[in-house]
């Protein structure tokens, strides 16, 4: 203290050197020389006194401690308090970071080892400004006394203390490794924080209990650790409650150390201090745990903060909206109940807040259990208000209870009148079932068994008639009826029969015996033409779910299910017939109906499948990839694995990345498929043959036509023994065989198989499904190309010249089957005389649109660029053949594999170009790369593809092709 200067001087004086201190040491160089002189004025020793008391505090902040080489360890009972500590009971303690500093101290995180033992402590040591203020001292050693008193989960434990071996006193504590609680509470609903501020408020009352007031509760003091228990730290200016009666009139400046913004009215003017001091700034604490700042936020001055909380009142947490609104626990409305218990907490005379930190705590505990808090004691009505809300539920229930009486009779008229209702409708069923069942039964019995089996009859002798008119006659008669019996297949009998002598029988009945219930009989229609569906009647299912669709769209609402349901059934057998553009708009139909059903509902699920189905087969197979792609995402995230709709939905995700030329996907895809088909639909089931087909069909685009042809072969099999010859269903597996063994005929024998076996699927076919359906077109295809082998070129372009024509009509200039037929066109003109300019034409005609509806790498684009480069070879334009064979050769290559027979096929091709360039270099490096690779290998193991390609590049490299 200076010369003259009294007592009530000094405190002011205290904190007006701290305050300018503060500010200074977040300035450096001229900035804080200048704060310095502005704040001093002309007072040159105050002056002199904050730049002594910066400099101290600098050289505090790169303070380094060695301390004296530990000697043997301390015994196991030694008083580890610090109160016995001295300079002779040397510790060791290894410093490892800085983790704060305050007024007087720095708080270092350090190791002490001792015979082995280390432990992890926050040691705290005085800066050399308070090493060398006899009350700094005297409050150093103070805190480590009062610490030894104090046990409690809540309050960092004293571990050790004492003095150095260089006389500097120091204390080991507890290290704490936390967030600062009012970052911790941020994330934290209401009543989450309150409930953590009563485990604070239990440690503060414990210490209480212990005679100690803490005198800095704040925040920065309170460490929330890993298993969210908050902690009590920093106990360096506490003092003993009757030790701090006794100083009351003490004002000396270490015993009003304080923190401005939590500190209490009485702690500003300086007064004697209780545990009311304590209950205070834990209501500032509280109110920032609440509202997210402290009461008197809004005053950013020392002076200014001085007067708020010696003057005024402080606004209820509620009016007072965080300065953060990221924070999401604190964008909450904060209840009455906790408005009253913070300003209660905060009252300007100690007298007037709680009586004690358990009565704060108590009451939070009352607010968190719903009932009265006791700051809220005496308003009118609040008690009622708080019992209705606690007792919520039971209140609930016995005005439940009380309407339930008072409503009873209510009730029992309604109920009654309900169950009238439900009585006739359950009756009403009961009746259509009843009606249903002697409908079914009176069907089956008014069958005539004997016209069925005649006409079972007729048709076989029938049918083996025409197979014998159409056999060679030089074999005899008993071999050539086995044939003809073989051919003709009693299940495709028994499908006709079933439709025709009952299937009909029972549609014929329907409008006679269901003339006055419509809408029954619309069910019954429904379900009779799914068993058409079944047989693979097609057509006659599409008209029965015609007429059903007709009945209900005079009776329901067009959202009704029932309406839904026909038209997805019409979609598909129209679908399987070949009506693409009505089945389209059968399922478009069907989705709008289905769209505010949930995701997964089946009918739902049936329509979305269905209409990419379609979407895919009309042409447009990228939409419909992204459709499939999307639908078999979610469904597999939330439908068991052998769900059949999902089933189905992967099997048509297959067959569209074929179409895309995504072989190896679709391969995976169907690979992975196939035993999930065996084990839920049974390995002869028509959906695994199904699957089976399409796995055929991607050997076959892999050019493993001997694979593809026995396994297409062995479905087909199976299909014409349980469904009959002329199923479709068998149909299509005998063309996917058919298709594989016209590229494996090699010799007279092989084309009149192949030949013989086309011819009867164009006949059966174009009989049952129509000269115009797809898969009827696919045979043409495949006829134009054995035509080509056998060299009948006139009549493979006289076919295919018809085919392009119905594939226009049919299906568009820009469809992909029409621009298909368009290139195979351009192919076979390529080799005729007079026919290069036609090629090339139609050929240049084909590549854009290709690219455009299937992308710059599928298989048709590199084929259709691969065309162009023949039909430039034999109008004997070398360059523009060598570039359209190298560009289709670089997207083989990288798409399909360097062996692939295509991309060898382009290889030898662009080979041959290269030769007639003479560039040497171009065709060594297309020989190292792709063609003496095949050379290498054995021909005994090569299938008949490689085979055929390995003789192609062996007369290439001896200039012969």
């Amino acid at each position: 203290m200076r010369e003259g200067q009294g007592d009530g001087d000094a405190a002011g004086h205290y904190h007006r050197v701290k305050r300018i201190v503060m500010q200074a040491l977040e300035l450096r160089g001229a900035a804080r020389a200048e704060l310095v002189a502005r704040e001093t004025g002309d007072d040159a020793a105050l002056a002199a006194e904050v730049h002594a008391l910066l400099a101290g505090m600098e050289a505090e902040q790169t303070l380094r401690v060695s301390l004296p080489p530990g000697i043997d360890a301390p015994d196991p009972g030694q008083d580890l308090s610090g109160q016995e500590a001295s300079a002779d009971t040397t510790r060791e303690y290894r410093l490892l970071r800085r983790l704060g500093a305050g007024g007087m101290g720095v708080v270092y995180l350090a190791e002490r080892s001792d015979g082995g033992f280390v432990q992890t402590v926050a040691l705290k040591l005085l800066n050399p400004v308070a090493e060398a203020s006899p009350e700094l001292r005297e409050r150093f050693a103070r805190e480590r006394a009062l610490l030894a008193r104090l046990d409690h989960p809540g309050i960092a434990r004293l571990l050790d203390g004492g003095i150095l071996a260089d006389g500097r006193p120091f204390l080991a504590m507890e290290y704490v490794e936390g967030e600062q609680m009012d970052a911790y509470a941020a994330r934290l609903p209401l009543d989450e924080r309150i409930a953590l501020f009563v485990k604070v408020c239990e440690a503060v009352a414990e210490a209480h209990r212990c005679l100690v007031i803490h005198r800095d509760l704040k925040p920065a003091n309170i460490l929330v650790d890993a298993r969210g228990q908050p902690r009590l730290l920093d106990f360096g200016i506490a003092r003993l409650i009757d030790e701090d009666s006794a100083a009351a009139g003490d004002t000396r400046t270490g015993q009003h150390a304080l923190t401005l913004a939590y500190a209490s009215p009485e702690q500003l003017a300086c007064q004697p201090l209780t545990t009311a001091t304590d209950v205070y700034s834990l209501g500032a604490v509280l109110y920032q745990l609440v509202c997210g700042q402290a009461p008197f936020a809004d005053h950013d001055n020392p002076a200014g903060l001085y007067q708020a909380i010696i003057h005024t009142d402080v606004t209820p947490p509620s009016r007072r909206l965080p300065r953060e609104r990221a924070a999401p626990a604190r964008n909450q409305q904060v209840p009455a109940d906790i408005d009253a218990i913070v300003l209660k907490a905060l009252r300007k005379e100690p007298g007037q807040r709680y009586a004690s930190v358990a009565a704060l705590a108590d009451d939070l505990r009352r607010y968190l259990g719903r009932r009265p808090v006791s700051a809220r004691a005496g308003e009118r009505g609040y008690r009622a208000r708080r019992f209705l809300r606690r007792n919520a539920w039971p209140l609930a229930a016995a005005a439940l209870v009380a309407l339930s009486v008072l409503g009873g009779l209510l009730a029992s008229v309604l109920a009654l009148r309900e169950a009238r209702q439900q009585q006739a409708l359950a009756e009403q069923r009961g009746h259509d079932l009843q009606r249903l069942a002697d409908f079914q039964q009176a069907t089956l019995e008014s069958v005539d068994i004997d016209a069925m089996g005649h006409a079972m009859t007729d048709t076989q002798q029938r049918k083996v008639l025409d197979v014998l008119e159409r056999q060679a006659p030089g074999q005899p008669l008993e071999v050539r009826l086995r044939q003809a019996f073989a051919q003709v297949g009693a299940p495709s009998i028994a499908r006709d029969a079933l439709d025709q002598q009952v299937v009909s029988h029972a549609l014929s009945r329907l409008d006679r015996d269901f003339a006055d219930a419509p809408l029954l009989a619309a069910d019954m229609r429904q379900s009779l033409a799914r068993v058409l569906i079944a047989i693979g009647h097609y057509p006659h299912a599409a008209q029965e779910l015609q007429r059903v669709l007709q009945v209900r769209e005079a009776a329901l609402p067009a959202t009704d299910a029932r309406m839904a349901s026909a038209r997805i059934d019409l979609g598909q057998a129209l679908f399987q017939q070949g009506e693409l553009a009505p089945s389209a708009e059968a399922f478009g139909q069907a989705l709008a109906a289905t769209r505010t059903l949930p995701a997964l509902d089946p009918l739902r699920r049936a329509a979305e499948a269905g209409a990419a189905r379609v979407q895919a087969a009309r042409g447009d197979p990228q939409g419909a990839l992204a459709k499939q792609r999307a639908l078999r995402e979610a469904w597999m995230a939330a439908l068991p694995a052998e769900d059949e709709t999902l089933l189905l939905l992967r099997g048509d995700y297959a067959r569209t990345l074929d179409e895309l030329g995504q072989r190896d996907e679709g391969s995976a895809e169907m690979t992975e498929l196939l035993p999930l088909y065996r084990a839920h639909f049974g390995p002869e089931s028509n959906r695994t043959l199904a699957a089976m087909d399409t796995l055929a069909e991607l050997q076959f685009a892999y050019a493993y036509y001997e694979q593809s042809a026995a396994l297409a072969r062995q479905v087909a099999q199976v299909r014409e023994r349980r469904l009959g010859a002329e199923h479709p269903d068998t149909l299509k597996a005998w063309g996917t065989a058919a298709t594989s063994l016209v590229r494996l005929a090699d010799s007279p024998q092989g084309y009149a198989e192949a030949e013989t076996l086309l011819d009867h699927l164009l006949q059966a076919q174009g009989r049952i499904l129509g000269i115009e359906h797809p898969a009827t077109r696919q045979f043409v295809v495949d006829k134009i190309r054995l035509l080509s082998k056998q060299d009948r070129k006139t009549e493979a372009i006289a076919l295919q010249r018809r085919h392009l024509a119905d594939c226009l009509r049919l299906l568009g200039p820009d469809h992909r089957e029409t621009l298909f037929a368009q290139g195979g066109l351009a192919s076979m003109l390529s080799d005729q005389p007079g026919g290069l300019d036609e090629a090339r034409a139609l050929a240049q005609a084909t590549l854009e649109p290709m690219r455009r509806q299937l992308g710059s790498e599928h298989p048709l684009v590199t084929a259709t660029l691969d065309l162009i480069g023949r039909i430039e070879r034999n109008a004997g334009h070398w360059q523009a053949s060598r570039d359209a064979h190298a560009q289709a050769l670089e997207i083989r290559a990288r798409t399909r594999g360097m062996l692939d027979g295509h991309t060898l096929e382009s290889a030898t091709r662009l080979y041959i170009a290269l030769f007639k360039l003479h560039d040497e270099a171009g065709m060594r490096d297309i020989r190292s790369r792709f063609l003496d690779p095949l050379l290498k290998l054995d021909p005994a193991t090569l299938n008949a593809s490689k085979r055929s390609h390995r003789e192609s590049i062996l007369l290439a490299l001896e200039g012969r092709w």
